[in-house]
């Protein structure tokens, strides 16, 4: 079960930015947000039987103990976690506590999730399909206007991509990958390839590089 304070003063900003770096991603207790997100509640994860991983997340009302929505979530990988499994981050930069339900997690590590983003005309979490199409979703480090996302094809098999918010749009702003080359007559390793694309407008910039070291 996790705990979700939604409301704070504006001199708990400082407090707000620090909880948040040390909690974001994680299933813990999530940092304060605007008076606009709503009322405190905390999320409950209820299994459809015991010991299921698949089930629903229930978001209760701190002060009232009365459950306000009611959230199918499908499978929850960390569901046998003390609290559910259930992690909090600022995934648009509205400053409201947003839901991540992390639906699986493969051996090579990559981590499929779902993003239920805090509407605040609603007043209740909705699904966000772009946000949940990305591998591992995180907010990025120089700016939360943005969006980091990360996934393996294999040990050296890797892909990155960075997304940003316009206009109420997440849009896809540069994509990284890297993945071993080899002689098509002799299939020996020639290189590893880099690829490096970058989006400005309707521009795509595409760099690529080939190094012997990994």
């Amino acid at each position: 079960m996790a705990t979700l304070p939604m409301e704070r003063t504006r001199r708990g900003a400082w407090l707000r930015r620090l909880l948040f770096a040390l909690c974001c991603g994680v299933p813990c207790a999530g940092w304060a947000a605007g008076a606009s997100c709503g009322a405190s509640v905390r999320f409950a994860w209820v299994p459809a039987a015991a010991g299921a991983q698949s089930g629903r997340v229930d978001v209760v009302d701190v002060r009232s103990g009365r459950t306000v929505q009611r959230i199918d979530a499908g499978e929850n990988y960390y569901a046998g976690d003390p609290d559910g499994g259930l992690a909090a981050q600022d995934l648009n930069n509205d400053g409201c506590a947003d839901l991540v339900v992390t639906n699986g997690v493969a051996p090579i590590g990559n981590r499929s999730v779902t993003v239920y983003l805090y509407d605040r005309a609603r007043h209740r979490f909705v699904a966000n399909d772009a946000l949940s199409a990305i591998g591992d979703p995180s907010v990025d480090d120089r700016d939360r206007n943005c969006v980091t996302g990360s996934w393996k094809g294999g040990a050296e098999d890797v892909y990155s991509s960075r997304h940003c918010w316009r206009g109420g749009r997440l849009v896809l702003v540069s994509e990284y990958s890297l993945s071993p080359l080899y002689d098509k007559e002799t299939g020996e390793f020639a290189c590893y390839e880099q690829v490096e694309t970058t989006y400005v407008g309707k521009k795509k910039r595409v760099r690529r590089t080939c190094t012997k070291t990994y």
